[in-house]
């Protein structure tokens, strides 16, 4: 890390902070407000040794992060090796999964710094309306073994929110206290990607105004709640503008299932750098720079997006101080 630091230094920040690796765009749950199994598509995966190669470029890089995303991460049967491989690398790791194959995989998915599991209630008839899946007992299983088998890092229950679940998230911070697990609460929102057909399920700022008064108060009573208000300010004032605009293309590296490298972002592509390219090579093709240089100025489809991972990247290249507040937020130090 601090040698990436150095390297970071030496570009004055300038190369990408993290890698979001999409292991899959498959999903084996069918959550209401979320539209990627309704879209699911034939797929190319890359190899391992290409997926390793990919790891071993974003080390020497300088990069600081490597997040698995999805779909469903543990869909994809390498998951295993590539946690065993980037654990070594010096990576902050992390990845968010549903639960559903985390007993099986449980021993890999403790070596990540941070593992992110989806309990939006523990309501379990709610839970299989809002998932469309009867997955809760599996999952709170998975979760129990862990805590009572196997040493773990980082463990945080994300939970998506809106007005239905609201009144449920008491419960399960509960639950997360007592366990000392981290709780992070994220508004629900849009994720629009350019091949998908998507419902509006972006809240409304009144209905944000309320979740965000629910959580800070939440968080008053709950020291495992995590509750990002920056966040939550750019959720409120539209997402992405040309005064705080995306900074996905230079900052995060948005790799896809087959290997391939997507800008400007993981959700829309303009180009994508060839599997068999390294990280360098992509980077330095007059393409990228061109979309890099463009970025800043936003295209109509970055406006509004609010989407969780560009933001991260975006704010600790924005705005120091967004940063520095994310961080203590980050560290539960606000």
């Amino acid at each position: 890390m601090a040698r990436n630091a150095l390297r970071q230094l030496r570009h004055r920040f300038n190369r990408p902070f993290m890698v979001m690796f999409e292991t899959t765009l498959h999903c084996n749950m069918k959550c209401g407000y979320c539209a990627i199994w309704q879209n699911q598509q034939p797929e190319d995966r890359a190899v391992r040794e290409r997926v390793f190669a990919r790891m071993d470029e974003a080390a020497e890089f300088g990069v600081f992060a490597w997040s698995f995303s999805g779909g469903e991460p543990l869909m994809n049967p390498h998951m295993p090796d590539y946690i065993e491989y980037v654990a070594r690398k010096g990576f902050y790791t992390s990845m968010p999964t549903n639960g559903l194959a985390l007993k099986k995989y449980a021993e890999s998915c403790v070596k990540l710094d941070q593992l992110e599991v989806s309990i939006d209630t523990l309501d379990r008839e709610k839970f299989a309306q809002r998932r469309g899946i009867d997955g809760l007992p599996a999952i709170l299983s998975a979760l129990d073994y862990i805590k009572g088998n196997l040493k773990h890092n980082t463990i945080q229950i994300n939970a998506a929110v809106d007005l239905d679940n609201l009144e449920d998230l008491p419960a399960l911070a509960q639950y997360c206290e007592e366990r000392g697990f981290l709780l992070h609460t994220e508004a629900v929102h849009n994720v629009v990607r350019t091949t998908w057909k998507t419902e509006d399920v972006e809240m409304r700022k009144e209905e944000l105004d309320r979740v965000a008064a629910f959580v800070s108060e939440l968080k008053k009573q709950h020291k495992c709640v995590r509750f990002y208000r920056d966040y939550f300010k750019f959720y409120r004032n539209d997402g992405f503008t040309k005064k705080f605009p995306c900074r996905s293309a230079s900052h995060l590296v948005n790799m896809r299932p087959d290997g391939s490298i997507q800008f400007p972002c993981a959700f829309v592509s303009l180009h994508r750098g060839a599997p068999e390219m390294s990280l360098r090579e992509i980077y330095d093709s007059p393409e990228v720079r061109k979309i890099i240089q463009q970025s800043p100025q936003m295209w109509d489809f970055c406006k509004g997006c609010k989407i969780g991972c560009p933001y991260e990247v975006s704010s600790y290249r924005n705005s120091p101080f967004t940063a520095i507040r994310g961080g203590l937020d980050f560290l539960q130090l606000s």
